[in-house]
C-alpha cells in the first residue's frame, strides 16, 4: 500500500501535490484555485468622470470603453431650397475590449467623453466637432469620433461624415455587433440639417 509521506503540519487551500511512481504524496502547498467569476462594477455613460474601487481580492480589471460621438457638419445655406445639402454625419465614438492588471483594494479613475457639438449652417457649413475620449487610468482609452464636414454651398452634395474613433491597445468592436445602442451612446451626429450633436461615451467596467 502506498505510504503518505508526512508534509508540514498546515492547512493547504486549492492544494497543489504531487505524486512519485509509488503512489506518494511527496510535496504539498497551496495553490491558486480556477478562474474568478466577474464582478460588474461600474456602468456609466458621458460626459462624467469620478473613481471605483476594486474588491481587495482583485487582480484583473476588463472593461468595454466607447469614446463619444462626433458632431455632424453644418447645413449650407448659400444655396436656395431645395438645393442645400446637409453637413456630413460626425463619427461614431471607439468601442473596444480592454483587459489590465491591478492591485486589489485600489482606487481606479475613468473620463467619459462627451459627445462632439454639431457644426451651424452657413453658406458653407461648419464642421461638427469631435467626441471626447474615454479614458480607465491604467486599463485603455477610446477615442472619441471626428466630426463630420460642413455642406458646401459650391458642391452639390452633402459633406463628408467624419472617422469612426480608435481604440488604442484594445480590441476594436464594430457598431455591427456592438453591446450598446449605438443611436443612443457612441453614435455621431445624423440627420439634421442644423448639424446634431454626437452623443457620449460610455464604459462597462468588471473586476475578476
Amino acid at each position: 500500500m502506498p505510504r503518505i509521506i508526512k508534509m508540514a503540519k498546515g492547512a493547504y487551500t486549492t492544494a497543489d501535490i504531487t505524486v512519485d511512481s509509488e503512489g506518494r504524496i511527496i510535496t504539498a502547498s497551496s495553490g491558486s484555485g480556477g478562474a474568478q467569476p466577474l464582478n460588474l462594477l461600474k456602468i456609466a455613460t458621458g460626459p462624467a468622470s469620478g473613481n471605483f474601487a476594486t474588491s481587495n481580492n482583485t487582480s484583473q480589471v476588463i472593461a468595454y470603453i466607447g469614446g463619444g460621438g462626433g458632431g455632424q457638419g453644418g447645413q449650407n445655406s448659400g444655396n436656395p431650397a431645395p438645393w442645400q445639402q446637409n453637413g456630413g454625419d460626425g463619427g461614431g465614438g471607439g468601442f473596444g475590449f480592454f483587459t489590465a492588471a491591478v492591485t486589489g483594494g485600489s482606487t481606479v479613475a475613468y473620463n467619459i467623453g462627451a459627445g462632439g457639438s454639431g457644426g451651424n449652417p452657413g453658406h458653407d457649413g461648419n464642421a461638427g466637432n469631435a467626441g471626447g475620449a474615454t479614458t480607465i487610468t491604467n486599463v485603455g482609452t477610446a477615442n472619441g469620433g471626428n466630426g463630420g464636414n460642413g455642406a458646401m454651398a459650391s458642391n452639390n452634395a452633402d459633406g463628408n461624415p467624419g472617422n469612426v474613433g480608435t481604440v488604442p491597445g484594445g480590441t476594436a468592436i464594430p457598431s455591427d455587433i456592438s453591446m450598446v445602442d449605438r443611436n443612443s451612446v457612441l453614435g455621431g451626429g445624423t440627420g439634421h440639417p442644423s448639424g446634431n450633436d454626437g452623443t457620449g461615451g460610455i464604459i462597462y467596467v468588471y473586476e475578476q
